[in-house]
């Protein structure tokens, strides 16, 4: 949680501020709400109502004024609504992690900007997830873990555009000190967070809608000389060039 933390607050940092913003992740993660709070005027929270995943104890935190107990594959907020969405592990947790994609690209603005953060197979988390066979329902193990080139193209057949991808957590999935200590250097190694193999993969993503072409002075003369058949004033000569008679 606190390397997902520190991501999200380098990655929000490189955004530019925006109006409204929507976070869909467990109550335990309101250090991640501090920093979208940070970054918007209207920070949004979404928890999952579903008991399943990393929800744990609803008590456990201080509710913000703006949270919301609600299901992420049905959104209760308007189309076109926020300009920035973040996924904090829902996808792994849910039966429909492409309604739910749906429904991101829905309420996101034209040029939002969405954050998914997903559990990675193809790390040393999904080793140690082949050897849960029983897990515990609000543990990382009982979810379904998506590589982040999944993930684009999820991303992608809802019509986002990706941007950008970024890995962290390349040590083992272990509570004991001596060995997070002894493997800290796998977190210094160059260029890391490109490396695909890292626990977490953190993949963002904009809704690319098409613009408006500004027409200039002289084009909008030149339409409104319409003759009256309903045809642009153009001559031949100026379409195909001067005709030849043979």
């Amino acid at each position: 949680m606190e390397a997902e933390t520190d991501l999200l607050r380098r990655m929000l940092a490189d955004l530019p501020p925006v109006q409204d913003a929507l976070a869909i992740a467990p109550q335990v993660y309101a250090p991640i709400y501090d920093h979208l709070r940070r970054r918007s005027r209207r920070p949004n929270l979404l928890v999952p109502a579903s008991g399943e995943g990393l929800g744990g104890d609803p008590g456990t935190t201080p509710r913000p004024d703006t949270l919301v107990w609600g299901i992420p594959e049905a959104l209760p907020y308007p189309s076109g609504r926020m300009d920035l969405l973040v996924l904090v592990h829902p996808l792994e947790f849910s039966r429909s992690p492409y309604q739910i994609l749906a429904e991101a690209e829905r309420v996101l603005a034209s040029n939002g900007r969405l954050i998914v953060l997903v559990f990675n197979p193809l790390s040393l988390f999904g080793v140690a997830r082949s050897f849960h066979r029983w897990p515990h329902p609000n543990s990382p193990w009982a979810g379904r873990f998506y590589p982040g080139f999944m993930v684009r193209r999820m991303l992608e057949s809802t019509g986002l555009v990706h941007e950008r991808s970024r890995y962290l957590f390349y040590r083992p999935p272990v509570d004991r000190e001596a060995v997070l200590r002894a493997t800290r250097v796998l977190e210094q190694l160059p260029k890391r967070q490109r490396l695909p193999l890292g626990g977490v993969a953190c993949i963002q993503a904009r809704k690319e809608e098409a613009g408006l072409t500004l027409l200039g002075p002289a084009f909008r003369e030149e339409l409104n000389q319409v003759r009256p058949g309903g045809l642009p004033a153009y001559t031949l000569e100026r379409m195909h060039g001067p005709r030849r008679y043979r």
